[in-house]
C-alpha cells in the first residue's frame, strides 16, 4: 500500500495526519520538511528575538507524539517535484515516493520587495527558526534598526526587539498600523502606546533604497528621510509557495484551488493551509490552517466532511495592551450601524460593525474578554434588535448574544 504523503510541516499538516489517524490506523504516513525541525508554533518566533530558543517549548506536538501515530517524519528532505500521473513527489536528494494521496500543505515565504539594497548583510526576514537563530547571532551587538511593514508580524517583531533595548523604526506604506486589522481610532491608540516604548513609526512612507558598503548603515525613504540603522527586518507579507505545482495539472492561482473538502483539481491530491485558496482567498492565518488541514485530513481518510468556515480573526499583544479584531470591519462598505466605546485615557476601545441588524465585524482593544463570544455570533448570524443597536449599549448587546 503506498503511503499517504504530506509536503509540508505545519499546523495545517499536523491537524491533517491527526483527523486522518482518528480513522485510519493503518495506511502509511509520511511527513516531509525541508526543516531540521519537527511542527512548532511559528505565531511564537516574534517572541525569541534576543533569546535562547527552547524546541521543547515550541513544538505543535512532541516528536513521540508522530512515533506514537505510526507517521514517518522526514526532516531535512525537500519535494521538488510532483508527478499527478505516476502519483509521485521527487525529493531533492533524488529519491522518488509514490503515493496513494497527496496533501500539499507546504506554507508560504516573506515576500520582500525589489528594494535596492535588500540583499546586504544585515537585511533579514522571518519566518523559521533558522531565520531567528541568524537574526538573534547578528543584532546581538547592535543598537537600532527599521522594521519594515506595521502589521502583525511588524510590530511584534519592534517589540520584542524594543524590550531588549534596541530603538526601532517601524516603516509602514498604508495611511496607519495594523490596516487590514483595525481602524483608525485603535490604529492611533496602539502607536501611541508603541512611542512610549521608544518606537519610531512613518506611516504613509515607502521604503526607496537600503544603503552600506559591507553591511546596512542606513535607509532612505521616498520622501528623502534618511534613518542611520544597523539592521533591516523585513515584514511585508507573504506569498504561497506555489512553485512546486506550476508545471503540473494541478490549478492554482494566488494559492492552489481547492473546493470546500480541500480537494485540488487532481484526483487524489489535496491542499490546506496557507498554500491553500479557497472560494477566491488565501488567508494565511494559523486557525484557517488548522481546521483547512484537518477537513483535508478527515476527507483523505473517507470521511466526507465539508470545511467550516473559520471568520478570519487575529489577536496580538503588544506595548503591554491586547487587541483583537475579527470579521468585516466594513472599510469599503460601510456597516448600516456601529456600536462603539472608547476611554482614550484607559487605553480601552471596543467597536461592533452591524449591517442588516447583524454583527459582522469588531474591534476590542485594551479588553479582548468578549472576543469568543462576539466571534461566535458573527459566525452564527446572531440578530440584534434595532433599539439595542441605537442604544449603543455594549453589555447590552453582549446580553443579548449571551442568550
Amino acid at each position: 500500500m503506498n503511503p499517504i504523503v504530506v509536503i509540508g510541516n505545519g499546523v495545517a499538516s499536523v491537524a491533517a495526519v491527526e483527523a486522518f489517524r482518528k480513522y485510519d490506523k493503518e495506511t502509511p504516513i509520511i511527513i516531509f520538511s525541508d526543516e531540521p525541525y519537527h511542527a512548532y508554533y511559528r505565531l511564537r518566533l516574534s517572541s525569541l528575538i534576543g533569546d535562547t530558543l527552547n524546541l521543547d517549548k515550541l513544538y505543535i506536538r512532541k516528536p513521540e507524539w508522530y512515533r506514537e501515530l505510526n507517521i514517518q517524519v522526514r526532516l531535512d528532505n525537500k519535494v521538488i517535484g510532483i508527478d499527478t500521473e505516476k502519483k509521485s513527489v521527487v525529493l531533492e536528494n533524488g529519491d522518488t515516493v509514490f503515493f496513494s494521496k497527496l496533501l500539499i500543505a507546504s506554507g508560504s515565504s516573506p515576500f520582500v520587495p525589489p528594494v535596492p539594497g535588500a540583499d546586504l548583510p544585515g537585511v533579514f526576514s522571518i519566518r523559521s527558526l533558522d531565520d531567528v537563530k541568524r537574526f538573534n547571532d547578528y543584532i546581538a551587538n547592535k543598537n537600532q534598526g527599521a522594521v519594515i511593514g506595521g502589521g502583525l508580524l511588524g510590530l511584534e517583531t519592534a517589540w520584542a526587539l524594543a524590550k531588549k533595548g534596541k530603538k526601532v523604526h517601524v516603516i509602514e506604506g498604508a495611511p496607519y498600523i495594523l490596516f487590514n486589522q483595525l481602524d483608525e481610532v485603535a490604529a492611533k491608540l496602539l502607536a501611541d502606546l508603541g512611542k512610549k516604548a521608544s518606537i519610531s513609526f512613518t506611516v504613509g512612507g515607502r521604503l526607496n533604497k537600503i544603503v552600506g558598503n559591507s553591511r546596512v548603515s542606513e535607509i532612505h525613504l521616498a520622501d528623502g528621510q534618511i534613518m542611520p540603522v544597523d539592521f533591516v527586518v523585513f515584514a511585508t507579507g507573504v506569498r504561497p509557495n506555489i512553485d512546486l505545482v506550476n508545471s503540473t495539472p494541478i490549478l492554482s492561482s494566488r494559492g492552489i484551488l481547492v473546493d470546500e473538502l480541500m480537494r485540488t483539481s487532481v484526483e487524489d491530491v489535496y491542499a490546506a493551509g496557507d498554500i491553500a485558496e479557497y472560494k477566491g482567498r488565501v488567508y494565511g492565518i494559523w486557525p484557517v490552517a488548522q481546521e483547512q488541514g484537518k477537513t483535508a485530513g478527515l476527507n483523505m481518510a473517507g470521511e466526507k466532511t465539508s470545511y467550516n468556515e473559520i471568520v478570519p480573526s487575529n489577536y496580538l499583544k503588544v506595548f503591554d495592551v491586547e487587541v483583537f479584531s475579527v470579521g468585516d470591519l466594513c472599510k469599503e462598505d460601510k456597516a448600516d450601524a456601529t456600536m462603539k466605546t472608547l476611554s482614550e485615557e484607559d487605553y480601552v476601545y471596543r467597536v461592533v460593525f452591524f449591517r442588516d441588524n447583524t454583527p459582522v465585524g469588531a474591534i476590542l482593544f485594551g479588553d479582548t474578554k468578549p472576543a469568543t463570544k462576539i466571534a461566535k455570533a458573527i459566525k452564527l448570524g446572531i440578530k440584534i434588535p434595532d433599539n439595542i443597536i441605537r442604544r449603543g449599549d455594549f453589555q447590552d448587546f453582549l446580553n443579548e448574544i449571551s442568550v
